[in-house]
This record gives C-alpha cells, sequence and structure tokens, in this order.
C-alpha cells in the first residue's frame, strides 16, 4: 500500500539570515501543524564552521518546544569548492548535536557555460555526496540556482532530458547502496517558478527511474518563508505517485530532543529524554 507521509525534513530559519523573519520555530511548528505536518526538521546552512554557534539558537527554540509535533535539529550542508569536502564532521556532530544532515552542490563550479559539463559536474557531486558517510540525505538534485545563471548571462536548465538516463539509474543505485535517501524537494525543483511545467514532469520522470533503482527518498519543503511550508503537500503527492511504500521514506534515526505534549487522541506519547552530552 502507497504510504501517505506527513513529514518535511528541509526547513530554513530566521537565525542565519537564509529565510526571512517569519521563520521562527513555534511559527514554523504552528504553520506545520494546520497543514498536517507531523514530523519535520530544521536544516539551516552549514557552508563553514564560521557561524556554527548560530545553530545553537536553533536547538535551544527546539528543546523549548511543548508540541505532540515531532521536531529534530538537522543542518543542511554545501562543498567548500568543486570536488572538495563538506565541513561538517563527526565531532561537529557530536559537539552541536546534529541529528541528521542533508547535503549537496550548491554551484554549478563552472566558469563558462558548457550543458554536458555542467549536468556533468552535477552527478559527480551527487555520487560524492551519497558515498559520505555522515549524510542522511542528497538535497534536490538538478536545482539550479537562477541568479548564478542571470548574473553569468547564460541560458537557463530548463530541460531533464539533459540529464542522461545512466546517470539517474547510477545514482539510484549508489543512494540504495549506500542509504542516502534522495530528496524530493518541494520548492527548489517542484514549485520553483525558474521551471516549466514540462520541466517538472520530466523531474518527475527522473524521480521514477531512481525509484526503480530501490533508492529512498526524504521530502522536503526547503520554506525560506511561511507560506512555503505548504508547499510540502506537493512533495507528498509526488512520493504517492511514485507509489513509495513506508520503508522507502526516510526518517531520522536520532529521537526527538523536545519534550512532547501527551496526545490527546486516545494514545499517550511518551516523553523522551535525550542525553546531548
Amino acid at each position: 500500500m502507497t504510504y501517505k507521509p506527513q513529514c518535511d525534513y528541509h526547513i530554513h530559519t530566521k537565525y542565519l539570515c537564509c529565510a526571512d523573519s517569519t521563520m521562527e520555530i513555534p511559527a514554523i511548528v504552528r504553520e506545520c501543524e494546520r497543514i498536517g505536518v507531523t514530523t519535520l526538521g530544521i536544516t539551516d546552512h552549514l557552508n563553514t564552521l564560521d557561524n556554527l554557534d548560530l545553530h545553537l539558537l536553533i536547538k535551544e527554540d527546539i528543546e523549548a518546544l511543548d508540541t505532540k509535533t515531532k521536531v529534530y535539529f538537522g543542518v543542511e550542508l554545501n562543498f567548500t569548492g568543486a570536488d572538495e569536502q563538506f565541513a561538517y564532521n563527526a565531532d561537529v556532530r557530536e559537539q552541536y548535536g546534529f541529528q541528521f544532515a542533508i547535503g549537496g552542490i550548491h554551484s554549478t563550479y563552472l566558469n563558462a557555460y558548457d550543458l554536458k559539463a555542467l549536468v556533468d559536474v552535477q552527478h559527480r557531486h551527487h555520487l560524492k555526496t551519497c558515498c559520505d558517510p555522515l549524510v542522511d540525505v542528497l538535497v534536490h538534485p538538478y536545482w539550479f540556482n537562477k541568479y548564478e545563471f542571470d548574473n553569468n548571462g547564460w541560458p537557463c536548465f530548463e530541460s531533464m532530458q539533459a540529464v542522461p538516463e545512466s546517470y539517474a539509474r547510477e545514482l539510484g543505485q549508489v543512494a540504495r547502496e549506500t542509504h542516502t535517501a534522495i530528496e524530493i524537494n518541494a520548492c527548489a525543483n517542484l514549485e520553483n517558478p525558474a521551471y516549466s511545467s514540462q520541466y517538472v514532469k520530466e523531474y518527475i520522470a527522473y524521480l521514477t527511474i531512481i525509484a526503480g533503482e530501490g533508492a529512498c527518498f526524504a521530502l522536503g519543503s526547503d520554506a525560506h518563508n511561511i507560506q512555503q511550508l505548504g508547499s510540502i503537500q506537493t512533495a507528498w503527492q509526488v512520493a504517492e505517485q511514485l507509489h513509495l511504500t513506508a520503508d522507502r521514506i526516510w526518517q531520522p534515526k536520532s529521537p526527538c530532543q523536545m519534550k512532547l505534549l501527551p496526545d490527546t487522541s486516545g494514545t499517550r506519547t511518551p516523553v523522551q529524554v535525550v542525553d546531548d552530552a
């Protein structure tokens, strides 16, 4: 039976100036509850180690919550350069208490436009992400920053037909073997105004190929303002379209850090005590 997900594991906040001022933890949780999200993850960017302590503000707000919604403390990683590494490491994870990590490529790393090279660089970094044991989810494959293209005067990336089917199959196989989830991203890929309906159709076909290789998927809105949180329902619809069962929808393995309120629906949710050490 197809699983009906109610999760969102890619949400930004105001704390690192990535999202707008509406994205405070209590407001995020209230809006998620309104749209039917029962489990969510906060995942602000960690591009370098300079702003690590700002993530502690997020953690403090999560720990202060009283809600039936499960809220996880995650992080989104970016490469420090072409074919380089993530700034994230096991010591950072343990010291700051991150419960999961999503990551991927956020640039073309090109000096001149070349469509084949563009796709090749993306694919290479997709595989590299999957092979990193500290990364749980590969984020938004084949999302591109429109500003980078506009500033360079490059034509927009507007068709997934530029991606060989063999690349999709290889990614699905590597993701399956490394137990890395592939993200179904609402704002970056499915509802991005820079992409046409034809692109979205082709993108879902690309995800279908990956699914055919047995990969698991994570679902994320990638919301940067409070209104965008509702876009997660589009990712849920695509998951249903792919006929994903519950065991193929990624969930964090770490227990929640916040105290859960009793579930008044007839059963009680136990309070979890978490050792942050």
